[in-house]
């Protein structure tokens, strides 16, 4: 949007320069649409987030327990979630028993994997000590909504933000535009 934005502030100046009343036209319908777009998605963002997110924490959970198949695995699935549980110190969607029934269970024989662990070298992180003083007992989908939420909330403030700054230029391009006719 801000790349499309400058190249409509180009083809605005170019208008202006030139006294062109249909690029002037062409500019301020351009910059309208952009701000619309602007103002819904962030309006979009902003009210279904809570949805999305109930939505999301389902997904994730039925996804985690049929895909996720342990700490050195290779597959892509496996070592993401194993690095959002290292770096979050969290485990699972909800918390440890989310692996409980799962395939790796079913596979390993283990209630967690090693990326649960407090300390992943510890010789007490056997895939079956669940003590708080094991395993991180939380899980990572409010720790990772958090952060979305946060990031949701800064790109809807900046969208906002960029389209406030764009209304006095559309208004600028109009008073222009009445201005050659």
């Amino acid at each position: 949007m801000g790349c499309i934005t400058v190249l409509l502030g180009c083809a605005g100046w170019y208008g202006a320069t030139k006294e062109s009343r249909g690029t002037l036209l062409f500019c301020i319908l351009s910059m309208v649409i952009v701000l619309i777009m602007e103002v819904t998605a962030a309006t979009v963002v902003l009210l279904f987030f809570p949805i999305v997110g109930d939505v999301a924490l389902e997904h994730t959970f039925v996804t985690l327990r049929k895909n996720y198949r342990g700490y050195n695995e290779p597959d892509d699935y496996s070592t993401q979630w194993n690095l959002v549980m290292e770096k979050l110190k969290c485990c699972g969607v909800n918390n440890y028993t989310d692996f409980s029934g799962s395939s790796f269970e079913m596979t390993t024989g283990h209630t967690y994997p090693r990326s649960c662990c407090k300390s992943i070298g510890s010789v007490s992180c056997d895939g079956r000590d669940v003590s708080p003083n094991v395993i991180h007992q939380k899980g990572c989908f409010h720790k990772l909504l958090k952060i979305t939420k946060t990031q949701s909330f800064t790109l809807s403030g900046s969208s906002l933000g960029a389209a406030v700054i764009q209304l006095p230029g559309i208004l600028a391009t109009l008073l222009l535009f009445i201005k050659l006719g």
